[in-house]
């Protein structure tokens, strides 16, 4: 081969190697669950936002529907209730039931039910809206609570000394709209039975109308409701992974899970909030007595 063929090959091989190695440099990616983010996150642009829970903070989960007239009223005292604890009380709008069906063609025509919501709804037999869970707790023999209990059950759960401290951390990625959320729980008490980790996303804000019986709050249909913290579905599962499968925890034991979520662009990003939780696994009703619970709105602007 003439050197003059050989310089111009080498020439082209090195531009080549040189073009890729930059290409490579300038998107530095990986695949994290089927989605692409970077090794370096100063490669592209993301907003990050992590709290630590070292109280006890408890868990409200509200079953609801927009046609249900007596929610709106609930959804008032549970502002208040959150009010009062600020910031210990975690909760979320469960829709779920005959009052949370969707009429097509009339302003009740959003769905803001999801499979989670039904299947929560299912299995923990709720039988009446508005109804919650706190804590999934026991009172008066039943885990469905009336609204009329819930400030007490509240009140009685902040008193329980905290077992484990919470840390969550939210990656937000505007180019790919997901997040990669990160929990870690420290617990400094011993525990018997097996735990999971629950990792749950809920949408805030959505204006919709829904049915009201209580004049205080305004008339029958209320056209502009602000639905708080609905449940959009799970980040891991339903019921959670688990923290450890030997039937107890000891005390200074570290858990430390990641997720990657991509956002229904249906959603308002910035409008949504990521909650964990830890409960007790039961063979029965899956997870049961809530020990701690933390939330962390998706930070999408500095």
């Amino acid at each position: 081969m003439k050197p003059k063929i050989i310089s111009t090959l080498f020439f082209i091989l090195i531009t080549f190697i040189l073009w890729t190695a930059c290409e490579k440099i300038d998107q530095p990616l990986k695949i994290v669950d089927q989605k692409d983010f970077p090794v370096n996150p100063d490669d592209t642009l993301y907003f990050v936002d992590s709290i630590i829970v070292d109280l006890k903070q408890v868990l409200l989960e509200d079953f609801t529907g927009q046609r249900c007239v007596n929610c709106p009223k609930a959804s008032k005292l549970l502002h208040e209730i959150s009010d009062f604890y600020y910031p210990r009380l975690v909760s979320y709008t469960v829709h779920a039931g005959i009052f949370a069906e969707p009429v097509p063609g009339t302003v009740f025509g959003t769905d803001l039910r999801c499979p989670l919501s039904e299947k929560l709804y299912f299995d923990f037999g709720i039988f009446a809206t508005p109804m919650g869970q706190i804590d999934r707790v026991l009172f008066n023999g039943l885990r469905q609570i009336f609204t009329t209990n819930w400030q007490s059950v509240v009140d009685q759960q902040m008193q329980i000394p905290n077992v484990v401290n919470l840390k969550l951390k939210n990656t937000y990625y505007p180019k790919h709209n997901s997040v990669i959320v990160d929990v870690e729980a420290d617990f400094i008490s011993d525990l018997e039975g097996q735990y999971n980790l629950v990792v749950y996303i809920v949408e805030d804000g959505i204006v919709t109308a829904h049915l009201n019986n209580d004049p205080t709050i305004g008339p029958d249909t209320l056209y502009n409701f602000i639905h708080h913290n609905v449940l959009r579905g799970p980040i891991n599962s339903a019921y959670g992974d688990p923290i450890n499968s030997s039937g107890n925890i000891t005390a200074g034991l570290k858990f430390a899970k990641q997720y990657t979520f991509p956002i229904n662009p249906n959603w308002v990003a910035e409008n949504c909030n990521i909650i964990a939780y830890i409960g007790k696994k039961d063979p029965v009703l899956n997870l049961v007595d809530i020990i701690q619970a933390a939330e962390l709105k998706i930070k999408t602007e500095q």
